[in-house]
């Protein structure tokens, strides 16, 4: 039903936003025909269960950009490959204090987040800073 609806209106719809739409309508029907306080405060509950559920599963489903700069790349890539099963895309890099460099950019989820961090605390002398990505486009 979402992808139907993200299709016809190029719009990328939440699972939580139509649920609130539609508990708002049975919400709505309760406080007309029911009790108005009940009402309103289990809508209130249920917006704030939803907002809070939203947020930790948007933490723990987000992809990681980890963005690394080091002068021995290669080791670190191994690594990578080896304790991830993962790879990176090197590009050259010049620090203004450290020269040149290689920029090492690769994508993890949240459980593999800190083995990321196990890895690049092996080898010194790096860089490193993470960033949560929205969206992947391939």
């Amino acid at each position: 039903m979402i992808k139907k609806l993200s299709e016809k209106t190029g719009k990328n719809f939440s699972m939580s936003g139509i649920l609130i739409g539609f508990n708002a309508c049975v919400y709505g029907a309760a406080f007309i025909l029911i009790n108005r306080n009940a009402a309103l405060l289990s809508l209130l509950v249920f917006f704030v269960a939803t907002a809070v559920i939203d947020h930790f599963t948007d933490h723990f489903e987000a992809i990681k950009q980890v963005t690394i700069i080091t002068k021995e790349p290669d080791k670190l890539v191994d690594a990578i490959k080896t304790k991830l099963n993962k790879t990176c895309t090197i590009m050259d890099s010049y620090g203004a204090i450290a020269g040149e460099n290689k920029t090492l950019i690769c994508y993890v989820n949240y459980f593999e987040l800190q083995k990321m961090k196990e890895i690049i605390s092996e080898h010194k002398g790096t860089f490193s800073t993470v960033s949560t990505i929205d969206e992947i486009l391939r």
